[in-house]
């Protein structure tokens, strides 16, 4: 401490020099502030920047095209797995004697809906009559017990659904797929 000043004396001595810094200061950044307004952004800022957002705006765009089309691959397969399981239950629902084997027997989902209002195939088509599964066909395998290495007690039923979707076209050979496989017994299901 400098010989002479009380010690109110140094922190009034240093007060003002510490006053005297901060206006300095801010009268600095202050001019610093009012060049910066007047210098705005340089034409290689604005580049960057309207590069980096047209980088995150295909970023998003493309997630969102992926996202519909994911979407509506899944409504198809549900909607596919729908008429595979009402087939599944229409047999179940059947005499287990009525049921006979048979090879692969192809319909087309126009053959099965045929236009009728009461037609249980209705929901696969839209008001104008087409298909939300376009070229879509089923095909029924009944296969006897014996002929898998089962009991004779037992019929195996496979429904397969075919569909286009984009370039996976039956035409191709390799269409959209949706396979439901069920046994059925001449007991039933749980029953003694």
């Amino acid at each position: 401490m400098p010989r002479g000043i009380s010690n109110g004396g140094v922190f009034f001595f240093y007060g003002r020099a510490l006053q005297g810094l901060r206006k300095g200061a801010l009268f600095a950044v202050a001019q610093g502030e009012k060049r910066d307004r007047q210098r705005g952004f340089s034409l290689v800022e604005v580049l960057i920047t309207v590069g980096m957002l047209a980088i995150v705006c295909l970023t998003l765009i493309s997630v969102f095209v992926y996202g519909f089309n994911l979407v509506s691959g899944t409504k198809q397969t549900t909607l596919a797995t729908q008429v595979a399981q009402y087939e599944a239950e229409r047999y179940r629902n059947m005499e287990f004697d009525s049921i006979n084997p048979q090879s692969p027997t192809t319909s087309t989902f126009a053959t099965l809906y045929n236009a009728a209002a009461d037609s249980p195939y209705r929901y696969l088509f839209n008001s104008d009559g087409h298909a939300y599964l376009r070229n879509g066909r089923e095909t029924i395998t009944i296969q006897a017990g014996e002929a898998i290495n089962m009991d004779e007690s037992i019929k195996k039923l496979t429904v397969t659904i075919e569909w286009d979707y984009r370039n996976r076209t039956i035409a191709s050979g390799n269409p959209m797929r949706k396979d439901v496989v069920t046994f059925i017994s001449k007991a039933g299901i749980n029953r003694r």
